[in-house]
């Protein structure tokens, strides 16, 4: 199980959504609410102990005080991938997950030991932009084997204070963090499980839906392809298994919901949430809840 005082996997640290075109992701976004960062351009290394390289990706970032979504797209192609250029092969959607953690090697041991292939612990880098010029962000990170949902990683940021710039977390549309990730597959069971393994940590079954709760309070929740266009409306959802929900909490859920609607943004307003569809919000639900 998760060490956690060891410095193990504690919570959601990112969501990453691959998109076509990323100048037109990120201004769906701003309409919807959301304060972008910069662009910043990847250098990564490809195996543990080589030095980073310029990698083919990009991204800009909605940024929270302990999380944030990461708009990615190719923006040189040819270049160091990941992988991540085969997920618009897939579809336009949410196709990394990526957990914080305060000690990658910690996750690394745990997961080998729990039969994970994993990357090891490898370097990520990125030049970002800040109110007194351009900087480097760094990270170490370890891949967590292989998963059908997309990229599922854990990551140590070493320079938060270049990430999470105040400048960029006010967010007209209230949103404060991701809280949840709702993932969809023909065997939510078997995935919250394979997930268990992934993070360290229990599986809660509800009625309809499995759940992992990490230590920080942010949620994993494993549905069946065919619960979850009862969950949410729209018309459009990835195909499973996939990422097909991320939540956020926000200031207000009404004037959340009228800044939504007024982007002309087809928000529906349900008990305790605001829901944009999928086919609104670059092919992943988006769902805003009110802060605690």
């Amino acid at each position: 199980m998760s060490d956690l005082s060891r410095g193990d996997i504690d919570s959601i640290n990112h969501v990453g959504v691959a998109v076509h075109d990323l100048d037109a992701a990120s201004s769906l976004y701003e309409r919807m609410g959301f304060t972008l960062s910069e662009l910043s351009v990847h250098s990564g290394a490809s195996k543990v102990g080589e030095p980073v390289q310029l990698m083919a990706t990009g991204n800009r970032c909605a940024v929270f005080a302990n999380n944030y979504v990461e708009l990615l797209g190719i923006v040189n192609p040819g270049k160091l991938d990941w992988g991540w250029g085969k997920f618009l092969d897939k579809f336009q959607g949410a196709h990394i997950i990526c957990f914080g953690c305060q000690d990658p090697a910690t996750v690394d041991q745990r997961a080998k030991a729990s039969g994970i292939n994993t990357s090891g612990v490898v370097h990520l880098q990125r030049d970002v932009e800040t109110a007194t010029g351009k900087q480097t962000a760094s990270f170490e990170c370890v891949h967590l084997g292989e998963s059908p949902e997309g990229l599922m990683q854990a990551a140590f940021h070493r320079t938060p204070e270049l990430i999470h710039q105040p400048r960029h977390m006010q967010h007209a549309n209230g949103a404060n963090g991701i809280t949840s990730i709702v993932l969809q597959s023909q065997d939510p069971r078997a995935t919250a499980t394979r997930y268990s393994g992934l993070t360290g940590l229990p599986v809660v079954q509800h009625t309809d839906a499995f759940e992992i709760t990490l230590p920080n309070g942010n949620k994993l929740k494993f549905v069946s392809v065919e619960h979850i266009a009862k969950l949410y409306p729209g018309s459009l959802f990835p195909p499973g298994p996939s990422i097909a929900a991320v939540g956020f909490s926000v200031k207000n859920l009404g004037d959340t919901h009228t800044l939504l609607a007024q982007g002309g943004f087809r928000a529906k307003r349900l008990a305790d949430q605001v829901v944009v569809p999928a086919e609104d919000a670059l092919g992943v639900v988006h769902f805003f809840e009110q802060s605690a």
